[in-house]
């Protein structure tokens, strides 16, 4: 597939998962754990998530933070410029953040070679009232660890490490089981406010 076709792709993925996104926001669901990745009442679409969190990793060029929930496990987090400035915060901050779950909009198996790998994307897409936002668009060779087909979860072993996604209406889990490798494409959880001891993080 040629550059011009990938994008292109890229765009209508990324503008489905931001229409998913903004149905979600009109019902959103409160989750208690920012790394379980999942609102409980989720059904396909991308929920948004309350948790106190810490701070264990900050990256400035992306503008997002990884963060360490009550139970333990880490979930990397894009932040709007509009809404915060991960350059304020320090490892081991502890921040009360909203946010929407990452979501996974497609998942092809393929055949497995061993390696898993991850590929990061930016794409600026239209929201409500004129305005723009960015959203994070990562592909990924992963194992399926688990499938919940009532929940609509698909938990991934990445290059990196383990996570659970949120899946898009429309992605289909036909013929896919635990063990199967995939090649992935979801959108990052972004947050959509970010506190430290009650304030904005600006």
């Amino acid at each position: 597939m040629s550059l011009q076709a990938q994008s292109r792709v890229l765009h209508t993925a990324l503008v489905r998962a931001a229409a998913i996104a903004a149905i979600a926001l009109a019902h959103p669901v409160l989750a208690q754990d920012a790394a379980s990745g999942a609102a409980g009442e989720a059904r396909g679409a991308a929920t948004v998530a309350e948790v106190q969190a810490h701070v264990v990793g900050i990256d400035p060029a992306t503008n997002s933070v990884a963060l360490q929930g009550p139970q333990g496990r880490i979930v990397e987090i894009a932040v709007n410029p509009e809404v915060g400035d991960v350059k304020k915060l320090r490892i081991g901050d502890t921040v009360n953040i909203q946010y929407r779950n990452a979501l996974v909009v497609r998942a092809t198996k393929v055949k497995s070679t061993g390696i898993r790998e991850r590929i990061d994307t930016e794409a600026t897409i239209p929201a409500s009232g004129g305005v723009t936002s960015t959203a994070r668009s990562v592909q990924i060779l992963a194992t399926i660890q688990k499938i919940d087909p009532k929940k609509r979860q698909i938990t991934l072993r990445g290059p990196n490490r383990t996570e659970v996604f949120e899946l898009a209406p429309d992605v289909s889990l036909d013929g896919l089981k635990a063990g199967d490798t995939v090649r992935a494409e979801f959108v990052s959880a972004t947050a959509i406010q970010v506190l430290r001891g009650g304030s904005a993080v600006k």
